[in-house]
């Protein structure tokens, strides 16, 4: 068997053979291949998120040379796979799973921690402190405090901090007497875990950007996506078991409306059309009686009178029964406020 060669045509070790065999075994046999940014992640936190993964995923920090050296020769059986190398970049481990990838984007969002900013270190977010009591007593803090740009008070034997203040903005350097106060204040800034910024399931690479999803909005597009669906559905009669019901029920609806308006004398039908006749007929006469009041029986005129006095009373009521129920409301709001 001939051995491989570097670059510069010298033999390939044996041990870093052996570890691109290993990485290629591994990646071979899960189902889906992550690649996670590790800058800034302490070997404790790695290990606490080994931990907590264990039995759900692996999670592997190799050299970025070995790791692209397995991808190469997995390429062929993994269709796509080569995809993958162009998100190494900087520090990053393997994460390897058979679990969905966003649901374990999901598992390692909500596994971050806080941290403190490091002296001389770009933030990569703004910081706030937020106004309150410091807990500190008067002293020389006030004016390491104060050179940072923290606006302060004391009361009570305590110095405060009168309003919220950002001390530092996103891509700023972070001095270490700023770096000092924000640890003395117990402020950790910072969210610090594993971020995905790949990954690679079934033929399919998904960048960081796409992994991540928030569940309560994804839950509303399908809830929104499912009614649409249903209203086409049932628009264009595909008649299908979970349709049939809604589909019969809108031609059932919309036969009764043609039958009536068609004057179409059957049992289910005639309550509804004399009524509309009644109401038409009623309206008609109203009309003539505008122009000839003579032209009308006055029996006529009067039962309208009737009708139209019992509609206005009903009304009448419907607003003072909604007036009531404000009033009733309001008060309710008001008993609250005093227990």
């Amino acid at each position: 068997m001939q051995a491989e060669l570097t670059a510069r045509g010298r033999p390939v070790p044996e041990y870093k053979v052996r570890k691109v065999e290993e990485i290629r075994r591994l990646m071979e046999s899960y189902k889906v291949i992550s690649l996670a940014k590790i800058e800034g992640i302490g070997a404790k936190q790695l290990q606490e998120l080994r931990d907590r993964l264990r039995g759900q995923a692996l999670i592997k920090v190799e050299k970025n040379t070995l790791v692209m050296k397995a991808i190469e020769k997995l390429a062929g059986s993994k269709k796509e796979m080569k995809k993958l190398e162009e998100y190494i970049k900087g520090p990053i481990a393997l994460i390897l799973t058979n679990m969905n990838p966003f649901k374990l984007n999901l598992i390692l969002e909500k596994n971050k921690s806080r941290a403190p900013v490091k002296p001389e270190t770009v933030t990569p977010i703004d910081i706030v402190v937020p106004a309150g009591n410091t807990g500190l007593p008067p002293g020389p803090v006030i004016s390491e405090l104060g050179s940072v740009g923290l606006p302060t008070r004391v009361e009570s034997g305590t110095i405060w901090i009168t309003k919220d203040t950002r001390v530092a903005k996103a891509g700023e350097l972070v001095s270490k007497p700023l770096a000092d106060v924000l640890r003395r204040l117990g402020i950790e800034p910072l969210e610090v875990g594993l971020s995905l910024s790949a990954a690679y399931d079934e033929g399919v690479v998904i960048s960081e950007k796409d992994l991540k999803i928030n569940p309560q909005e994804f839950s509303e597009e399908i809830k929104r996506a499912h009614v649409e669906a249903f209203n086409l559905a049932i628009s264009a009669q595909i008649t299908i078991p979970e349709t049939m019901p809604s589909i019969l029920q809108k031609a059932h609806v919309e036969a009764f409306n043609l039958a009536i308006n068609a004057a179409l004398p059957v049992i289910e039908t005639l309550p509804h059309i004399l009524r509309l006749a009644e109401s038409r007929a009623m309206s008609l006469a109203m009309a003539i009686a505008s122009k000839k009041p003579d032209a009308i029986p006055e029996s006529v005129l009067k039962v309208q009178a009737v009708i139209q006095q019992a509609a206005s009373e009903k009304k009448e009521e419907k607003v003072e029964e909604k007036k009531k129920k404000e009033v009733e409301e309001e008060v309710g709001g008001l008993e609250s406020l005093f227990g």
